[in-house]
């Protein structure tokens, strides 16, 4: 699992003493947003939270696949089981976001050294590969960092000495350039998985280590409620009409194509925000077709350009283009 550098608002607590579902509520009051953090010998735990909601749980089991849910009840299902020691992390509005959709991702077996390379030939190598993922970085007085990465640009990082959980201030980033000039570092490379990067940027011949965030259901209707959250905001920027009511629309027009977009019985729906899908044996089929109309109303309005770029900027693009479903026509 990847948590974040900051020092933790909370550290030192025990499973056994809380009610989580009671503690999210205080934190959600206390902090706002942010990530619990459980740790067992053989298990880890995350549960990301908003000031209003539930954004995701997580349970690792040692040498497992991740398994993702949007709502607690794996995660308390474990609790049930085990201790955990716990942590709370605060992470301000845009960077919770960014972790609690976080996509799979591989790390490296080979570490790199800072005598091996240096922390801005590293990140320029990266840029050149158009690179999509993070580097993570371990001083050897014990200060870290963790620097993401989205086609070669670099989007923020999460610093020790930092606060909030993601940081796109290019001072915070030379903060750690200038830490590293007094210190030997390693640094560990990990991609999201729909990259076809090497991850090891010196040698190649990488070989994957660990693997986070499956391809779960879940994972897929979280991906489609992002796109199509896009999809609406650029769509009130060029129609007065509703962009939900126009995708409907396009339903219809390609019922002999897509019987299953049926707005009165389909297995797909998506109201207030939130995707709903009933059928998992058809959930790419599904998810490749609303995402060929939403593109569909977008050109009919002259909208393409602008969703394009804004779906280049789309950190977890990966749970659709992972299973083959082009996001951008």
């Amino acid at each position: 699992m990847l948590i974040p550098r900051e020092k933790p608002h909370l550290t030192g607590l025990n499973s056994y003493y809380l009610r989580i579902d009671k503690f999210v509520e205080h934190l959600q009051g206390e902090i706002g947003s942010g990530c619990i953090y459980c740790r067992a010998v053989d298990q880890e735990l995350l549960i990301y939270f908003d000031e209003q909601e539930i954004l995701r749980g997580v349970v690792q089991d040692d040498g497992a696949q991740s398994r993702v849910s949007p709502s607690l009840k794996p995660v308390l299902e474990a609790l049930n089981a085990k201790n955990f020691v716990v942590s709370v992390y605060y992470l301000d509005p845009n960077a919770i976001f960014f972790w609690s959709q976080m996509g799979p991702f591989r790390r490296a077996r080979n570490l790199l050294t800072s005598r091996d390379i240096g922390l801005p030939e590293l990140m320029y190598r990266l840029e050149q590969k158009e690179f999509s993922g993070f580097v993570d970085v371990e001083l050897q007085n014990g200060e870290s960092g963790l620097l993401f990465l989205h086609r070669g640009k670099r989007v923020g990082g999460s610093y020790s000495w930092g606060q909030g959980g993601l940081s796109p201030a290019r001072e915070a980033y030379q903060g750690l350039v200038e830490r590293l000039a007094g210190t030997e570092a390693t640094y560990r490379v990990g991609h999201f998985q729909r990259e076809q990067v090497e991850a090891e940027v010196r040698t190649g011949n990488s070989h994957p280590e660990e693997t986070a965030g499956p391809q779960s259901f879940a994972d897929l209707a979280t991906a489609l409620e992002e796109f199509l959250e896009i999809y609406g905001r650029i769509m009130k920027r060029r129609s007065r009409q509703d962009p939900v009511i126009l995708l409907k629309q396009c339903f219809l027009d390609h019922l002999d194509k897509y019987p299953f977009l049926d707005p009165f019985s389909s297995p797909f729906q998506y109201e207030n925000n939130r995707v709903t899908l009933a059928d998992e044996a058809r959930g790419e089929e599904i998810a490749e077709a609303v995402v060929g109309c939403a593109w569909e109303v977008a050109s009919r309005h002259r909208a393409e350009k602008k969703f394009r770029t804004e779906l280049g900027k789309w950190a977890y693009r990966s749970a659709l283009e992972d299973r083959g479903i082009a996001v951008e026509r």
